[in-house]
């Protein structure tokens, strides 16, 4: 799949990384560059404009190179969703809504990369539509992860997955090139299932165990 594939990195700093010049995915572009790594690049500083880069341009980007994209975002994150240039806020539900009819066309085969701070957070969107997940796999951050260390953990993991590597050697090669042992990867299908196990083991503690209410615990 990887031999056949694109990263479309779609970035969105803030205002003060733009004054600063610190642009990570225009950074993650040169070194992907550089291993020939096909790729396209687009910044998008609100809603607006990061919904064209997931329509036309990424149009635009597949006519170019006739292959599965695999989505890397280069933006500020939270447990909540990611955060946009001009303070636009979008949810990990509302990028569901957005990505799964990419997922769709893509067979469900869509790999997501999320160089963002608490990235790993958007596996619950596997769980968004229960009757499929929105992606093949995720890989991020469960914690706060600076940019340098982004940098060089996602050109690692690009080179070595365009070298054929698994999916599990690439992101344990990443972990230690940054030094940064909170990255980690899960497959669409398992994050779902976490969350209907989560579901049926709620339910079972409902359906067994009376509310705790205020008056109870007097």
């Amino acid at each position: 799949m990887i031999a056949n594939s694109f990263v479309y990195v779609i970035e969105s700093p803030s205002p003060h990384d733009l004054l600063d010049g610190r642009t990570e995915g225009r950074s993650l572009c040169e070194a992907l560059r550089l291993s020939n790594i096909p790729h396209w690049y687009s910044l998008a500083s609100n809603r607006e404009t990061f919904l064209i880069t997931l329509g036309q341009r990424l149009a635009d980007a597949w006519s170019q190179h006739k292959c599965l994209p695999l989505l890397h975002f280069s933006v500020h994150g939270n447990n909540n969703g990611i955060g946009l240039t001009n303070g636009d806020f979008i949810s990990w539900g509302e990028l569901e809504a957005y990505l799964a009819p990419l997922n769709n066309w893509a067979s469900g085969g869509l790999l997501i990369c999320m160089s963002a701070c608490y990235g790993f957070s958007a596996q619950c969107m596997a769980a968004q539509n229960m009757s499929n997940s929105t992606y093949w796999a995720l890989v991020g951050n469960t914690h706060e992860a600076t940019w340098a260390d982004a940098a060089v953990a996602y050109t690692t993991f690009y080179h070595l997955l365009f070298k054929g590597g698994d999916l599990d050697s690439c992101v344990t090669t990443m972990r230690n090139a940054s030094k940064d042992m909170n990255f980690y990867y899960i497959y669409g299908q398992h994050a779902r299932q976490n969350w209907l196990n989560f579901i049926a083991a709620s339910q079972q503690t409902i359906a067994t165990s009376p509310p705790k209410t205020l008056d109870a615990q007097v």
